[in-house]
């Protein structure tokens, strides 16, 4: 590991759990006060922003207010982290994404900056194709076995798709620019590129094994919800064997595989596509298919309320892996010529 770049990393994990904590503080007042808002706005009319915030506040789940405190913490800590990384600053700007080493260092590897790829958006298509269709034929095989059944209206998939694309499209840009373009890209300065891909997909599965812990927090009562109670409740709720096999597992597997087809190419298109494929074929299956009620414990783990959690839908992650290392082989070998 090159020391001189090893405290980027130490940065990007102290913002991360940072505002992971801060965003998990503010929650249960943001809920309250949203919820009591909505109360207030049924007897009183205020001015339009404020009446569809409350609105919008009646309807919220727990989870809903998390993903509107963390990011805004996030966003809001992302300044200092930016001038603690000292970006923009003279010096090295060959390391990725332009950030320049510590004062005084000159580390032999400035880890794999990101190439314009004039194959970009054949990549990125090819990954998408690769991902949509082969989780939308494992939710269909789900259902034929039996572990989900079809809405009553199964057509209903094709409800505001164009929105569900762009969604999938914005959000895929959204996290690839920031776990495999940024967080990736300090990593790599600091370490061997499989620990660096281990590293920024261990984040990326935690941010999924932290969210699917709002489930067993939903039958707390809000108003008597304390922080310290719901930090507990999404680092150990509910059935934990259950959230780390069958929720963290693929999601740090695809992280892995997310992080290859960045390395190998050394741009964000082919994971981009990839991503997105991912979030569409949950969405639209999620729209045409409901999970079935099952005791049975292992079949728990083999498959758990989607085409993105569970045994099942890791291997399809293992098959998606193998299509990024065969369609990159020639690419690889292409840069290391040129290097």
């Amino acid at each position: 590991m090159r020391v001189s770049a090893f405290g980027d990393v130490i940065k990007v994990w102290v913002w991360a759990l940072g505002s992971l904590v801060i965003g998990l503080w503010l929650t249960p007042v943001a809920f309250n006060g949203g919820k009591a808002l909505s109360e207030i706005s049924r007897s009183k009319d205020f001015n339009g922003a404020v009446n569809k915030i409350a609105a919008w506040s009646g309807a919220a789940r727990l989870e809903d207010f998390f993903m509107v405190c963390w990011p805004v913490v996030a966003v809001l800590l992302l300044l200092p982290l930016l001038e603690w990384l000292r970006l923009g600053g003279e010096g090295d700007r060959k390391g990725p994404w332009r950030i320049r080493l510590p004062h005084g260092a000159r580390a032999p590897d400035s880890g794999q900056p990101i190439y314009a790829n004039r194959s970009g958006l054949l990549q990125g298509l090819s990954g998408f194709l690769a991902t949509f269709g082969c989780f939308t034929l494992i939710g269909y095989l789900m259902v034929k076995a039996g572990a989900f059944g079809w809405e009553g209206d199964a057509k209903a998939w094709h409800a505001d798709l164009f929105f569900d694309i762009g969604m999938a499209l914005a959000l895929a840009v959204l996290v690839e620019g920031f776990f495999r373009c940024a967080v990736l890209g300090v990593f790599l300065r600091a370490m061997k590129a499989p620990a660096a891909i281990a590293w920024a997909a261990l984040m990326f599965g935690g941010v999924r094994y932290l969210l699917s812990g709002f489930g067993s927090a939903e039958s707390v009562d809000g108003e008597s919800l304390t922080a310290i109670h719901l930090t507990g409740i999404i680092l150990g709720g509910g059935d934990l064997a259950a959230r780390i096999i069958a929720v963290f597992l693929p999601w740090f597997a695809f992280g892995c595989v997310l992080g290859w087809a960045r390395w190998r190419t050394a741009s964000v298109w082919l994971p981009g596509g990839l991503l997105m494929g991912w979030l569409l074929a949950d969405r639209l299956f999620s729209k045409a298919a409901q999970a079935i009620e099952c005791s049975d414990r292992f079949s728990v783990y083999l498959v758990s309320g989607s085409v993105q959690t569970g045994l099942v839908p890791l291997l399809g992650v293992f098959a998606v892996g193998g299509f990024v290392h065969l369609i990159t082989q020639g690419y690889a070998r292409r840069e290391n010529v040129e290097d």
